[in-house]
């Protein structure tokens, strides 16, 4: 049995009426569908369907499920298809979570991953600390990171170790980082031999340039600033077959990180506060001055 999967990823401008973001996702995701009927899973971007509060962008988080994701697992179920819909603020206890949810074909909520590394220190949600896959029947097995976590391979890798041939990557970026990001992609993509998928939300201050990677780095699909319904079609066996033979069949590099006479002792993983990159660092916090870079 063939282990593909049909994607489609759903890059949208953001309003401030969520209502009508609401009813764009669906109405999008509906025709999608319709158009498209080998698609198996449909994604769309971070916080894409998140209304901020005011003044407190945290004023609207809520326990998950709510009645926001009740309806998505229904459209979910309609759609007979897989579903996730960006992120969410997720309260829990007196805590606030940026969170993403996973529905399957049936409607049912299958997966929440709490973005592990908010982007500090402009975005003071929790930190997540569990690492989320999820398994398509037969198919394959996927794994989620949100916006910021790009910059950090640990957890790329992290998800590909524990079986992830595709990284579903919702993001919202509008800051000049941006190129950094699709950069960042596409060398997550080559280190770990698994597909990055990324839809970026455009909100009114900018954003799209989504970007899909294969595990050899090739780019699938890159869009620009305006609203797209990207759509493609993944491979699991692929997948298999790169980390197998190698990337371009020369590199084959999960077996000597699993051959290596280091067997994953890497000293910064085994002693990480005692590294002298640290030692020179200050707090984490919004700088008052681009000289004080030491305080």
């Amino acid at each position: 049995m063939s282990r593909k999967l049909g994607v489609a990823g759903l890059q949208l401008l953001k309003s401030e009426d969520g209502k009508a973001n609401l009813e764009k996702f669906e109405r999008v995701a509906r025709k999608t569908k319709a158009s498209f009927p080998w698609i198996d899973l449909i994604f769309t971007g971070e916080f894409y369907l998140q209304q901020y509060g005011k003044p407190d962008w945290k004023d609207t988080a809520e326990p998950i499920p709510n009645q926001l994701t009740d309806s998505l697992g229904e459209l979910a179920k309609k759609l007979k298809c897989w579903l996730v819909p960006g992120s969410f603020l997720e309260k829990v206890d007196s805590e606030v979570f940026n969170t993403a949810v996973v529905f399957n074909p049936e409607g049912k909520l299958v997966a929440k991953y709490r973005k592990i590394f908010p982007w500090m220190p402009f975005e003071d949600t929790a930190w997540g600390t569990d690492f989320v896959t999820f398994d398509i029947p037969e198919i394959g097995r996927i794994g989620i990171i949100i916006c910021y976590d790009v910059w950090f391979p640990e957890l790329l890798r992290t998800l590909a170790w524990k079986g992830a041939g595709v990284i579903l990557y919702p993001s919202l970026t509008y800051t000049s980082d941006r190129q950094a990001e699709l950069i960042l992609a596409q060398a997550q993509a080559i280190m770990h031999q698994c597909y990055v998928l990324n839809v970026n939300t455009i909100s009114l201050q900018g954003g799209g340039e989504s970007i899909w990677v294969d595990p050899e780095g090739h780019i699938l699909e890159k869009t620009g600033t305006h609203e797209a319904i990207i759509t493609n079609v993944i491979d699991f066996d692929m997948v298999d077959w790169i980390r197998q033979n190698g990337s371009i069949g020369l590199d084959q590099v999960w077996k000597s990180l699993r051959d290596s006479p280091l067997k994953g002792k890497f000293p910064p993983y085994e002693n990480l506060a005692e590294g002298e990159v640290f030692k020179k660092l200050g707090k984490l916090k919004a700088q008052k001055s681009v000289r004080d870079w030491n305080e």
